[in-house]
């Protein structure tokens, strides 16, 4: 039996292992950040918003598509600073875990647990991964429109974010989230592949940023 890796190098791959860097670059090298400033806690949180909606689009179903667009949405409260990113990261755990256990349970039972009708099937095939996209992309517009102009008014539970790093991923993330959009409507352009595209570029959101703290120091 051979891995044929080509076949998960998709835009659902490449917000997986965005998610999953994330996570292990906040529990590890930045994790004293963390512990002297409790309000980085947020990135825990978005973290794992990518990581549910990576697993969602790699076992796509109602209840994981769902649990995907929740989980997304929860940005922006997050970002506008309602609660602590602590909460937030409390929120998206359980998440995780039904989106992990529905998509295991699917998985064992070699199907769906709920099957909608055609029409209505159809519908959310396409609406549940585009409105998870939808929910990731204010992550990045209320950060450009009002965190990033003026960000007094978060300072409860979000420091302000100038950094070169967290600029140059807010500015790819809105790429990304266009990619993913596309990709709900059209796999390929002629012999472009946007699911493709969408993997690569995920891996230079991990590379880029990295690159901007060891150049720039920030």
């Amino acid at each position: 039996m051979t891995f044929e890796f080509r076949r998960w190098m998709i835009t659902g791959t490449g917000i997986l292992l965005l998610g999953a860097a994330w996570l292990g670059f906040w529990l590890g090298p930045a994790l004293p950040l963390y512990l002297a400033e409790p309000r980085w806690a947020h990135n825990f949180a978005f973290a794992l918003i990518f990581i549910t909606v990576g697993i969602a689009s790699l076992r796509p179903s109602v209840l994981t598509g769902t649990g995907a667009v929740i989980a997304s949405f929860i940005t922006i409260p997050t970002e506008l600073a309602f609660w602590s990113g602590m909460t937030a990261t409390a929120i998206e755990g359980v998440l995780l875990v039904l989106v992990v256990g529905a998509a295991t349970i699917e998985w064992w039972k070699k199907g769906p647990l709920i099957v909608p009708g055609p029409r209505a099937g159809f519908w959310l095939k396409t609406h549940l991964p585009l409105l998870s996209a939808l929910g990731i992309a204010h992550m990045p517009f209320i950060f450009f429109l009002s965190r990033w102009v003026n960000g007094v008014p978060y300072l409860q539970y979000l420091p302000i974010e100038h950094e070169y790093s967290t600029t140059i991923f807010n500015a790819m993330l809105l790429v990304l989230v266009g990619i993913a959009i596309i990709e709900q409507y059209a796999k390929n352009v002629g012999r472009f592949s946007i699911q493709r595209a969408g993997f690569f570029w995920s891996v230079l959101m991990l590379l880029i940023p990295l690159a901007s703290i060891g150049i720039l120091g920030s």
